[in-house]
């Protein structure tokens, strides 16, 4: 059965499937040298040779440098495919909004608001009548194709062939360690109700170290295909690239049937808070030979496990209790391989829900027949 395409969906896929395949302006293996490259602070990366083929990225980049944050690959990906459907649509005058805010008029900045959309890279016609705007945010999706004249608005997400739709962090547990769902964070986030309803009473503190993925393939690809249908991070395709590295447009609502996909609960996920179950904190602390007085812990380093940064240099940024509960390096004082730090400085991993798309077998010409164009 072909699902048919929205009247959004038709127009932007004709325009884009009019134009001959075309390769990604660097392909993975060629982004990963970069990005291995970026993070390890080369100076002998040719920013030059990087800003005139792809601006926004050198941009992003030397923004890493300054912020001394290390960039992600997902942004890599992002600038290189917005780049190249940039070229394939000829829009040629490229814009950098954190330099100049005043190219893209005040419509359509409000239009863009509406989509929960922050310009940050502006791809457009020499008259202005046609953009392609990259935007930023963990609200919103990637990008738009505006149509100036008529204010036709196209929402597209950039996605590499492995990635995750999104990953928001779940409710915080309480000291039993045992997840509940409020119907707030479900008003928010509708698309992962029946995964969760799936892993009723999971236990964080019983699984911790170990990622949740046993889902029925129903409820992944409600979390999945509604990601971009029922949230702020609505978008009519997807764009990403093919065995071939070349680029791929698919409507969101079936990436089901161009990708293997998978759905995952990470105990501990990316953001990190005060800790919010100090009891337990406390119980694993003395379980690993700590010792308690007041808000002061001692502890043998060797007990720990150590926490190391991302990216190039891999330095040891703290100390693990559990998978869930890690001190900073900088909040600690050492003497003979004995750990001392406030309690209160203790960090506390909250945990995610994501569902992933896997472009396994993906080729430009299938996807162009299947659709008709």
């Amino acid at each position: 059965m072909i699902i048919p395409l929205t009247k959004l969906q038709k127009e932007i896929m004709q325009d884009f499937y009019r134009i001959s395949a075309t390769k990604v302006i660097f392909n993975k293996s060629e982004r990963n040298i970069l990005w291995k490259r970026a993070t390890a602070r080369d100076s002998n990366l040719n920013f030059e040779l990087l800003k005139e083929k792809c601006p926004a990225l050198e941009h992003q980049i030397q923004r890493s440098y300054i912020t001394r944050r290390n960039i992600q690959s997902a942004v890599f990906s992002e600038c290189v495919y917005a780049q190249t459907f940039a070229n394939m649509m000829g829009l040629e005058l490229f814009v950098n909004c954190f330099e100049d805010n005043d190219f893209i008029p005040v419509s359509i900045i409000n239009l863009l608001y509406s989509y929960h959309l922050v310009p940050r890279y502006v791809y457009s016609a020499a008259d202005k009548s046609r953009m392609l705007i990259q935007a930023g945010g963990c609200d919103g999706i990637d990008s738009a194709l505006i149509t100036v004249v008529d204010l036709v608005i196209y929402t597209i997400e950039f996605k590499e062939p492995g990635a995750k739709t999104s990953e928001p962090d779940l409710p915080k547990y309480k000291e039993d360690g045992i997840l509940v769902v409020t119907d707030k964070w479900l008003e928010n986030y509708p698309q992962f109700r029946a995964m969760l309803a799936e892993q009723e009473g999971l236990n964080f503190f019983e699984i911790m170290g170990h990622n949740i993925k046993n889902f029925t393939k129903e409820s992944i690809d409600m979390a999945v295909s509604n990601c971009y249908t029922y949230t702020k991070k609505y978008a009519d395709v997807i764009c990403t690239e093919d065995i071939m590295g070349n680029l791929v447009m698919i409507p969101t609502n079936q990436v089901s049937v161009w990708a293997d996909i998978e759905g995952e609960i990470r105990p501990a996920g990316r953001n990190h808070y005060n800790v919010w179950t100090p009891i337990a904190l406390k119980r694993f602390l003395l379980q690993k030979g700590a010792l308690i007085n007041g808000d002061m812990v001692t502890i043998n380093k060797h007990n720990l496990e150590e926490r190391r940064e991302r990216g190039g240099n891999r330095r040891v940024s703290g100390y693990k209790v559990t998978p869930l509960f890690f001190i900073y390096v900088s909040d600690c004082t050492e003497n003979n391989d004995i750990l001392s730090f406030n309690i209160n400085k203790m960090r506390q991993l909250n945990p995610t829900v994501a569902g992933k798309i896997f472009f396994k077998k993906l080729l430009y010409n299938d996807v162009k027949t299947y659709y008709g164009f």
